[in-house]
């Protein structure tokens, strides 16, 4: 054995032995604001642990999203929302469905979003305004607030005008109704920034019978919202021709249960001559 392997062995050692423990200390502890509320600093860790680091913060907390226990969207979570944190710490996110009909009661992500992302603009959309109402000072507390149905797209305009729209991260949590996904998405995917996030959770759900009642001009029973996002990957596997692509999708993961999907950035040569529309082969 060389001197040279001898060293690079005895660093490796060394990195295990001290480095990797306090590494993983500083990944796993919370610290606190000024307002004593915990708060996790990503630092690097999201790069290569960012799954474990979505799923400890949400069991650390006093309500325990189903996130990581019914599902496991930390996957999807870890991988992409995380690291947008990272690179983008004053984000606008805006979630759908505060959980006011979970056993554990609302606010449960909302504490989680806390934790995670202490810089970012939240916004939270919920149809039941008298469950919003009775939170608002205690597990709400900070954060904006919008009410109604996510399927209206009256609702929907509110939202975007009282919010501002522009948002960095919409993550659809909602009545999960396929009707009400389809008009959300169609909705508020525009108002998405260009390299942003899109979260649709609890796709499972989407062929029963309960989740296909809803019944608008754009969207009817037949309308199952995995099949939807199944078209647009049919566009980005299909399409030979990158400059045919009209579509703004950049990319769609999906996990168990859900997918995201990513806004295609606009260049600065595109800027100034290219605006990408929705394909309306989709509405």
């Amino acid at each position: 054995m060389t001197l040279d392997n001898v060293n690079v062995r005895t660093f490796m050692i060394f990195f295990a032995g001290f480095c990797l423990p306090f590494l993983m200390m500083n990944f796993h502890t919370p610290v606190q604001n000024n307002k004593g509320e915990e708060f996790y600093h990503l630092s690097s860790d999201y790069l290569w642990n960012g799954e474990e680091l979505y799923k400890h913060a949400a069991l650390s907390g006093e309500v325990i999203t189903d996130k990581v226990t019914t599902h496991s969207y930390q996957i999807m979570y870890g991988r992409f929302l995380l690291p947008y944190y990272q690179q983008n710490p004053t984000m606008k996110m805006l979630e759908i469905g505060l959980g006011c009909d979970m056993g554990y009661g609302p606010g449960a992500s909302v504490a989680l979003y806390k934790k995670l992302f202490p810089r970012a603009e939240l916004w939270e959309a919920e149809y039941d305004a008298d469950c919003v109402e009775k939170h608002r000072n205690g597990a709400l507390k900070g954060i904006n607030l919008l009410t109604g149905d996510q399927g209206n797209d009256v609702v929907l305009d509110g939202w975007i005008a009282d919010s501002g729209g522009n948002f960095d991260v919409v993550i659809d949590d909602g009545g999960h109704q396929n009707c009400q996904i389809w008009h959300s998405f169609l909705k508020l995917w525009p108002t998405v920034k260009p390299g942003g996030l899109y979260f649709i959770e609890d796709m499972l759900v989407a062929t029963m019978a309960k989740y296909r009642g809803a019944n608008t001009e754009i969207c009817d029973k037949q309308l199952i919202v995995p099949n939807k996002l199944k078209e647009f990957v049919d566009d980005l596997m299909y399409t030979r021709d990158p400059h045919e692509y009209k579509n703004d999708i950049e990319f769609i993961f999906c996990q168990h249960h859900a997918c995201v999907l990513g806004k295609k950035e606009i260049t600065l040569n595109e800027r100034g001559f290219q605006t990408f529309l929705f394909s309306l082969d989709h509405r």
